[in-house]
């Protein structure tokens, strides 16, 4: 079998901390204060600070890949301008990782933008992408040879309804048109950002981490939400993979909306990076404003996670078997689970792995597992009340850390390489 990557994912902004940008500036206004809850940034996992001890423990644990982001915000504080005091930490960063062994998977964009983006260059404009290719060719200038693995955007379709949808997100707007729009622009700026590595590396491996669901009827005896649960399907999980081979994002949800708009990907995509968290039930329900009423249960008997999301490790394998038709290589770049029951996290990426290696064995192009997440972190609207962490951060005692013991049980995982010969170190593409 081919290398594969044992790895742990993050973000910089639920991590670092010390930094202004849209999020921090939508707490400040008050746009995270919704239903009962006001999530607090409170500088993250202070990461940003103690990066070198969490290196440390990250190559204690044994993985030979990590997935990271580098924040928009703190490198381009002004339109335009970089900071090079940044860019150097960062390059510190990277440097401590590969003389570790350790292989960076670069995630460009995770979400968080600089304070002056929506203002002046929202995801609607076509000027966004302009901003976003140049952010992007400076890293690629820089770090180009450092870096074999790159993913240009972190779960665009869950960023677009969180920030074009329902208001979640900045720049807190709820229209379906420029939802669409803003998710075009992306498209057209992963097929940008492509072209730009490629020219500079042509044999790194550039993707895209998206957000994969298994979505059931609420209802299994009613056949409107039987439809329901196969037209989520299609819009939230195959309607981007469409997309890179029909250059067209088109989708019909009667009575909701209806596109078709010409997007030229020309399948510019070397792999998929799938996050994989739950399964989710819909069903229809008499309301015009929300006629459909999304929730979960304990079908399956494995549980609830924190987020009172089900666990459904079975799920895993559908998707895996969906995107393997794409052609592409595929990294689970998230799985993970908020719990403070080291027990279940440990049954949890057990039930999760075990279905990755039945993939591998049914020929399916799996070629690396990230759990999500290294330190315990900000989690979005939640703040930081879950714990998804293999390392806990003790936010109350100058973010002190100690290893969980599902930390141990992944290093011992990774030790006895269940999924074949594990990824050399330094592989140079």
């Amino acid at each position: 079998m081919d290398p594969f990557y044992w790895g742990l994912a993050t973000s910089a902004f639920q991590m670092e901390g010390f930094v202004q940008n849209d999020m921090t500036q939508w707490e400040a206004l008050g746009g995270f204060r919704q239903d009962g809850k006001n999530p607090l940034y409170q500088n993250g996992a202070a990461h940003w600070q103690y990066w070198q001890e969490d290196y440390r423990l990250l190559a204690s644990i044994g993985v030979n890949a990590y997935r990271f982001s580098m924040e928009w915000a703190r490198i381009e504080p002004k339109r335009g301008h970089y900071d090079q005091k940044s860019l150097d930490h960062y390059e510190r960063m990277l440097d401590t990782l590969l003389k570790m062994g350790i292989e960076p998977f670069l995630t460009l964009h995770h979400f968080t933008h600089p304070v002056w983006f929506h203002a002046q260059t929202p995801w609607t404009s076509e000027a966004a992408q302009d901003v976003f290719c140049s952010f992007a060719e400076m890293l690629i200038k820089r770090f180009a040879s450092k870096i074999n693995y790159w993913i240009t955007f972190n779960e665009p379709l869950v960023w677009v309804l969180a920030a074009y949808g329902d208001a979640k997100f900045p720049p807190g707007k709820n229209n379906v048109t420029e939802m669409i729009h803003a998710f075009l622009n992306i498209l057209k700026t992963h097929a940008c950002v492509y072209d730009r590595i490629k020219s500079a590396r042509p044999l790194a491996r550039v993707g895209l981490a998206k957000h994969f669901i298994v979505f059931a009827p609420g209802r299994k005896w009613f056949a409107a939400d039987r439809s329901l649960a196969d037209l989520l399907h299609g819009f939230f999980n195959k309607m981007t993979l469409d997309a890179f081979k029909l250059n067209r994002l088109k989708f019909r949800f009667p009575f909701l909306f209806n596109f078709d708009e010409p997007v030229v990907l020309n399948d510019k995509i070397d792999f998929w990076g799938v996050n994989y968290y739950y399964r989710m039930y819909s069903a229809f329900k008499l309301n015009f404003r929300r006629p459909i009423h999304f929730f979960f249960k304990d079908a399956a008997g494995h549980g609830l996670t924190d987020m009172g999301w089900e666990i459904y490790p079975k799920g895993l394998g559908q998707i895996l078997k969906a995107v393997a038709r794409s052609g592409k290589d595929i990294f689970i770049t998230e799985n993970g689970i908020a719990t403070t029951d080291e027990a279940l996290r440990m049954r949890f990426m057990d039930e999760h792995i075990r279905q990755i290696l039945s993939a591998r064995q049914n020929g399916l192009p799996v070629r690396g597992y990230f759990y999500w997440t290294f330190l315990d972190n900000y989690e979005w609207l939640e703040g930081k009340s879950k714990r998804f962490g293999l390392v806990h951060v003790d936010y109350a005692n100058d973010f002190a850390r100690k290893v969980k013991p599902s930390a141990e049980h992944y290093a011992r995982m990774i030790a006895g390489d269940c999924a074949g010969k594990a990824a050399p170190a330094k592989n140079k593409i």
